[in-house]
């Protein structure tokens, strides 16, 4: 072979080998710029709309034994704190004891101040007063009566004593027999006893009378005395009272079911003349002028997540048009398992039940308040503006 053959040769070896090093350099450099991921510059998650606090499910605490008499609200309607929601069955038997409790206490009322008035017992002081004065009109006219038997004796025994005087003087004369003396002095004594009886029956009449009057004197005293333990005994019976009216107000109150809070009325689970439903209770409200989307981001996306990032939030089925916003205005503390699942993958290969997901709570600018007040629970999908 010559020797510029053989140099041919050589320079095209070279050449190829350059090549072959320029066109590797060239496909390791566009290798790495093709597998470079493109910055990530939000989160996006499942999440459901939900009212400011909970969903208030309103019941009663015997709702097994209760049933609803009347519904004063609508679906959709607005309550204020406080509003009677519905009326409970048997509300006009609980109207009419609390009249009849309210009524005792006006009775009671008026008994102490009858009381404290001393006005409490006057038939009975009447009564005591009419007794006394009998008693005394007793007492002067047996006393007239007995003092008058007894005047007669004494005036009897008067003459019985002159008698026997004069007897006896004349039976010392021998002018009489001994039979007629002895006679006058029989008569003398029996008027001394009959004299001596009737002073008893008078003495004993004064006694026995005066001593009733004065009985009966104590008695009116005691009678119109106000004791401190009258006013007591009366006082507790007034306070016992109000206690009842207390007891049968509360029942009154428990037939009446008022909203909690004020909110709209999302459901009526309980109609008129049903028994209140147990699980799910009467109404349900919430809190729908303040509005979130609640949104499930994955545990390994969670460290780009922070206070006050902007989020925008699409419906996944067309519960509204268009985008609305938001911002993130907390994050939960927990980690739990996803519980929202786009339908459209619930049997994908890759559906993961367990995945675990910490729940983002994101406040909707109020202007979209009334776009979604009735989508409570609405599936959405959340996008979150991370490079905030």
């Amino acid at each position: 072979m010559k020797k510029w053959q053989i140099t041919t040769i050589i320079w095209g070896i070279l050449n190829l080998t350059s090549g072959c090093t320029t066109s590797q350099a060239n496909i390791n450099l566009n290798s790495q710029i093709a597998v470079e991921p493109a910055p990530v510059t939000a989160v996006v998650a499942l999440g459901q709309i939900e009212p400011e606090g909970e969903v208030i499910r309103l019941s009663v605490p015997n709702a097994q034994d209760s049933r609803v008499n009347q519904i004063l609200v609508k679906e959709g309607d607005f309550v204020q704190r406080n509003q009677i929601i519905a009326i409970l069955q048997g509300i006009d038997q609980l109207e009419a004891d609390l009249k009849d409790a309210e009524t005792d206490v006006s009775l009671q009322q008026a008994e102490l101040l009858k009381v404290q008035q001393g006005e409490a017992k006057k038939a009975e002081i009447a009564a005591q007063t009419a007794t006394i004065n009998r008693l005394k009109a007793q007492l002067k006219a047996e006393t007239i009566q007995k003092q008058a038997a007894r005047n007669i004796a004494d005036a009897t025994l008067e003459e019985a004593q002159l008698t026997y005087q004069r007897r006896q003087y004349l039976s010392t004369q021998g002018a009489i027999s001994i039979a007629d003396a002895d006679t006058a002095k029989r008569e003398l004594a029996t008027a001394e006893a009959t004299l001596m009886e009737r002073t008893a029956e008078l003495d004993k009449t004064i006694t026995t009378l005066q001593a009733q009057i004065l009985e009966e004197e104590a008695r009116l005293t005691q009678l119109t005395e106000i004791r401190p333990v009258d006013i007591e005994i009366a006082n507790l019976r007034l306070q016992k009272a109000k206690i009842a009216v207390i007891q049968r107000k509360a029942r009154l109150e428990n037939a009446k079911v008022r909203a909690p809070a004020f909110g709209q009325i999302l459901r009526i689970n309980t109609r008129i003349g049903e028994q209140v439903n147990t699980s799910l209770g009467i109404v349900e409200i919430a809190r729908t002028d303040r509005m979130f989307a609640v949104a499930e981001v994955a545990e390994t996306d969670i460290d780009k997540i922070r206070l006050g990032q902007q989020a925008t939030i699409s419906s996944e089925y067309g519960g509204f048009s268009g985008d609305i916003k938001g911002n993130v205005e907390q994050i939960a503390l927990q980690i739990g398992k996803r519980t929202l699942q786009d339908a459209a993958n619930t049997r994908g290969p890759t559906t993961d039940d367990n995945s675990r997901v910490i729940a983002v709570k994101i406040r909707i600018d109020p202007q979209y308040n009334s776009q979604i007040a009735a989508l409570t629970y609405m599936l959405v999908r959340v996008k979150i503006d991370i490079n905030q």
